[in-house]
């Protein structure tokens, strides 16, 4: 910073040099230029901060999305093992029915046909010949209901 001597001398030869009409017009531009360096310094400032802040903000998210892309390709890797076993491997049954139960279902018929082929009990199909008698024998009776 200039001392006061310093800006003294230099206001008598702007004086001197410029003349007295014209040194307030000359001290008004001067005023004018400081003022606009102030507004673009301030403007070069503030557009440093915001590029220093944009930085960060990448560096954040690159520390947020590494483990994140880390976890994905682990993810797919054994996404795409658990797919090569499943290819690989034999299927124990497939089932024919989707309903919900289905499966319990025909599990449940196959252990039951296993049992009738053990004791000796296999149903015939329609139209073989079975017991002579059976077209003689009654219904049985329907089960009573409940009246209301």
């Amino acid at each position: 910073m200039p001392e006061w001597n310093e800006i003294l001398v230099i206001l008598v030869v702007a004086m001197v040099v410029f003349g007295p009409h014209r040194l307030p017009e000359m001290a008004r531009k001067a005023g004018k230029m400081m003022a606009e360096f102030r507004v673009a310094a301030r403007e070069l400032r503030e557009g440093i901060e915001k590029e220093l802040a944009v930085e960060e903000m990448r560096q954040v998210a690159q520390d947020v999305v590494a483990p994140t892309k880390e976890a994905a390709s682990e993810l797919q890797k054994s996404l795409s093992d658990s797919e090569k076993a499943l290819k690989t491997s034999t299927p124990l049954a497939r089932p024919t029915d989707t309903r919900p139960g289905a499966e319990r279902a025909e599990q449940q018929e196959a252990t039951g046909d296993q049992r009738a082929e053990a004791a000796g009990e296999t149903e015939e199909p329609e139209g073989s010949v079975g017991d002579p008698d059976e077209e003689t024998r009654p219904d049985p009776e329907p089960s009573a209901s409940p009246r209301t």
